[in-house]
């Protein structure tokens, strides 16, 4: 029997426990802001599971006051080894998302289960499988680091990816595959730039003087007009405002100032670069009001065309065949945690967690269950092929 049909043979053989392993991790509410105590308790339920494997587990501590811990696990040792990415919190807040969780046919609903629990008991299923059926190499090492502050833009955690990126042979980042299709993968990723400009300008009474304001509003205005018309998606780059704040629609004054946010994505770090420099030094229409700038580059870009991480989905098409699956990767505007791998040197592949669709919609996120047992014995193939090489 090929390691391919045993890993498969294992996981359809346990796919009603990865379910009921999945549905106490989505049951636990975990908002990236939400209570610490929630937070808290989804953390230990995975420590306890991975532990009960064999894994060492360590809490890290996010040192920010506003997000939950983050959670090493290590599974082996020696000094090769390949780096599981993910993140135990979600966007919804707690009852936001109605029923917790739901399942019908091929297709379970929950908050989190497709972004990004269902890829983290996926891991679990991996590290089991391999142990159990003893196919994890001697002297090779699974490290797992779940972050807790992912979808707030990973503030806290980055570098701790950054820095076992540059120590693992392989990042494999648990997200989901992007829709229904069994073979997908994400192969690269934008970058992504935050910035919010702030404006100071002159009030005025909107009835008595409008005329002597220098308006904060029409200023933000006119900006998120010119800022938006930069994207050109035939280059690569997006620029998106997200939020404009200005004045207070009950006061008859036309106000002098305001914030306005954008969200910018980038396919290039030079093209990063060039368009940071130019959000840091924003031109005001008004010569009477003033403009600072604040903000950054966040997450450099995935590139898909570094031959690391080519060679990486090339291995992954030679792996999917043994499944009969055929591999497609996509490039998206997202951002993930690979980003931070990627841009380290680390051979990088993602997207290699559940297939679903409705990420981040409330009472729409969904996992296809007929999928989980393929895509688990996949995973745990690129394992063995990464640590074997």
């Amino acid at each position: 029997m090929t390691e391919a049909k045993m890993l498969l043979d294992y996981m359809e053989k346990h796919s009603n426990e990865f379910l009921e392993v999945l549905k106490e991790a989505v049951l636990i509410e975990t908002p990236t802001e939400g209570d610490k105590e929630d937070l808290k308790k989804c953390r230990d339920y995975f420590a306890k599971i991975f532990a009960d494997i064999g894994f060492k587990c360590s809490v890290v501590p996010s040192n920010d006051g506003r997000y939950g811990d983050h959670l090493l696990m290590e599974l082996g040792n020696g000094d090769e080894q390949v780096l599981f990415v993910g993140h135990y919190d979600t966007v919804y807040q707690k009852g936001t998302f109605g029923e917790l969780w739901k399942k019908e046919g091929t297709k379970v609903w929950g908050p989190g289960v497709l972004d990004m629990k269902g890829g983290d008991v996926q891991v679990y299923m991996v590290a089991k499988a391999l142990k159990e059926l003893k196919l994890l190499p001697e002297n090779k090492k699974i490290v797992f680091f779940l972050s807790s502050d992912e979808e707030a833009g990973s503030y806290s955690s980055h570098m701790h990816y950054e820095e076992l990126a540059k120590k693992s042979k392989a990042a494999f980042v648990m997200e989901s595959t992007r829709g229904d299709d069994v073979g997908g993968l994400k192969i690269g990723r934008f970058g992504r730039s935050n910035y919010t400009f702030v404006v100071e300008g002159k009030p005025a009474h909107s009835g008595q003087e409008p005329e002597k304001a220098e308006s904060g509003l029409m200023e933000l205005a006119q900006q998120a007009v010119y800022l938006e018309s930069l994207t050109d998606l035939n280059r690569g780059m997006t620029v998106a405002c997200t939020c404009l704040k200005s004045g207070n629609a009950g006061w008859p004054t036309v106000p002098g100032d305001g914030e306005l946010t954008i969200d910018a994505r980038f396919s290039s770090s030079d093209m990063a670069l060039e368009y940071d420099k130019l959000f840091k030094k924003l031109k005001p229409f008004n010569s009477e009001v003033k403009i600072t700038s604040k903000g950054c580059i966040e997450k450099p870009p995935f590139d898909e065309k570094d031959p690391k991480h080519k060679a990486l989905y090339e291995k992954a098409k030679e792996v999917g065949k043994e499944f009969g699956m055929e591999m497609k990767g996509i490039i998206t505007r997202g951002g993930s945690d690979g980003n931070f791998t990627a841009s380290v040197g680390c051979p990088t592949l993602d997207g290699m967690g559940m297939s679903g669709d409705f990420v981040h919609q409330p009472g729409k996120e969904y996992i296809n269950t007929d999928h989980i047992s393929i895509r688990g014995a996949f995973v745990a193939r690129m394992v063995l092929e990464v640590l074997r090489d």
